[in-house]
């Protein structure tokens, strides 16, 4: 299998800081590092040199190279063209990172109003809707969803690099509580309040893509090492879009194969109704901002079933959502090329 991967390198053009679009390329080493058959080019977009610099150079590298899939993460006018879609076909992935709109308090509807819209947001000017593309490529849903939620639509867990998240017994979990990311986000900053007034200690530690106090700026080993460290890890899912858009965050599946046991806000997200990624009781539990401290607090004080349910979370993510069983699911996508 020949696989292309097309996407900015840097984080809003900060050349010191790689984008988490590189997981991309580091899911794929992860899952086939010592596997021949399979292997894979990257072209980056943007003014560096040997890269993509327009649409049209995009464009024409699509039609042009030679590969059995490509995916490609839209960055600002480093848009494909809906004509190019329809030659490649399934062949052709594009990476829908985040359901924008905040429209609704239910995730359902956020995500079908979204998906019919142009994607003129967070820098892409793309004028052609998901379901527009879908008639003729794939497209892959990172933050809602699960499974093929509409033809050649897929929800598919955050691409992640298990040669940097996984378990280590040998380290010690000397921190109690921690919160790994940036604190801009409303709903973070409500529940670091709540916790500074009942004087409970978070450690408040950094994220790999700005150095926005409390946190620092973190390598991607010292972010994973957090987690392995940490006795809970929170995650928090209201974005940056307003407190009626929830997503499923790349976090989610870094504590998992980290091996930590997790809290998150919005549980629905990931165990609802229509889909269970993870269950509610047996591989992470929920919180509130009623219920957060009181949660801390028991699970602190049970670390046998803290522990229980860190390792089923652990053993969940392996069987199912590993690099190796994401990208395999990927390439039975590529049908009636």
């Amino acid at each position: 299998m020949k696989v292309l991967l097309i996407y900015s390198l840097y984080y809003e053009n900060n050349k010191q800081v790689i984008d988490h679009k590189d997981k991309l390329r580091t899911s794929f080493e992860a899952a086939f590092e010592n596997d021949e058959s399979h292997t894979y080019e990257v072209l980056h977009l943007g003014n560096g040199p040997g890269n993509l610099k327009s649409a049209d150079e995009l464009n024409h590298a699509l039609l042009t190279k030679d590969f059995d899939l490509v995916v490609v993460s839209e960055e600002s006018q480093y848009i494909v063209y809906l004509e190019t879609a329809k030659k490649l076909g399934k062949k052709l992935f594009l990476l829908h990172w985040d359901t924008w709109l905040a429209m609704s308090p239910d995730i359902h509807v956020n995500f079908k109003i979204a998906m019919k819209a142009s994607r003129n947001w967070g820098g892409v000017s793309q004028p052609h809707s998901l379901v527009e593309f879908s008639q003729y490529c794939n497209i892959l849903v990172i933050d809602y969803g699960f499974g093929e939620m509409f033809p050649n639509m897929y929800s598919i867990p955050s691409f992640i690099d298990t040669r940097d998240f996984y378990p280590d017994s040998s380290v010690s979990r000397d921190i109690d509580v921690s919160h790994n990311g940036m604190m801009y986000i409303p709903e973070r900053a409500r529940y670091a309040e709540i916790f500074h007034k009942a004087k409970v200690n978070i450690t408040y530690t950094g994220s790999i893509n700005k150095n926005i106090f409390p946190a620092q700026l973190l390598s991607v080993k010292d972010f994973a090492d957090i987690f392995r460290k940490s006795k809970i890890s929170l995650c928090f899912t209201e974005s940056l879009f307003g407190p009626q858009n929830r997503q499923r965050k790349t976090r989610i599946y870094e504590i998992a194969a980290s091996g930590c046991f997790m809290l998150m806000s919005h549980g629905e997200v990931l165990d609802n109704s229509k889909y269970t990624w993870f269950k509610k009781g047996v591989h992470f539990d929920a919180i509130n901002e009623s219920d957060c401290v009181d949660k801390i607090e028991y699970y602190l004080n049970n670390s046998e079933k803290r522990n229980e349910m860190a390792n089923a979370f652990y053993e969940h993510y392996i069987n199912n959502y590993s690099p190796k069983i994401l990208w395999n699911n990927i390439f039975t996508y590529v049908k009636d090329k």
